[in-house]
């Protein structure tokens, strides 16, 4: 129904390559015939310089997370027992948020609470191989820029 789609940071957090093919297979059955499609993912080259750096196509990095866009906690763990409510009213927020995800941490430093995510790092060419897994696409352009891969697409059928 659309006559274009972008998809920008999105397919470098998907873990598999049926995922990635699904997400490509989603963005060409949205996408009118004769429509285009821009997608761009973290690439494993990065430019001279950059604070990024990679041993490997699949890996962890942190995303550092403010409290305020974390979904509410009622600001004290297992249970409401005075020992708690004392003990948190000492902490920070992102402190608090930081034991209270799985999984976080808290950057002391930053006042953050930090989570690990999945990335995947594309090498170069790897997005058009994805693309010519999809019958009804084609790719029309395709590069690098800012440390990302990018792919522009055609919806062809």
């Amino acid at each position: 129904a659309f006559d274009a789609a972008i998809c920008i940071a999105v397919m470098h957090h998907l873990s598999t390559r049926a995922r990635r093919i699904r997400c490509l297979q989603e963005l060409a059955r949205i996408v009118k015939v004769g429509g285009l499609i821009n997608i761009q993912a973290w690439a494993i080259q990065q430019e001279e310089g950059s604070k990024r750096k990679f041993a490997a196509t699949d890996v962890f990095v942190p995303f550092n997370a403010q409290p305020k866009y974390l979904d509410k906690i009622d600001g004290h763990q297992g249970g409401s027992d005075g020992d708690n409510e004392a003990q948190n009213a000492r902490k920070g927020v992102a402190q608090i948020y930081s034991e209270a995800y799985e999984g976080a941490e808290y950057d002391e430093r930053k006042g953050l609470v930090v989570f690990q995510r999945y990335c995947h790092l594309y090498r170069e060419g790897e997005l058009e191989e994805l693309a010519a897994a999809i019958d009804n696409i084609e790719v029309v352009t395709s590069g690098f820029e800012s440390g990302n891969f990018f792919i522009i697409v055609k919806v062809i059928s």
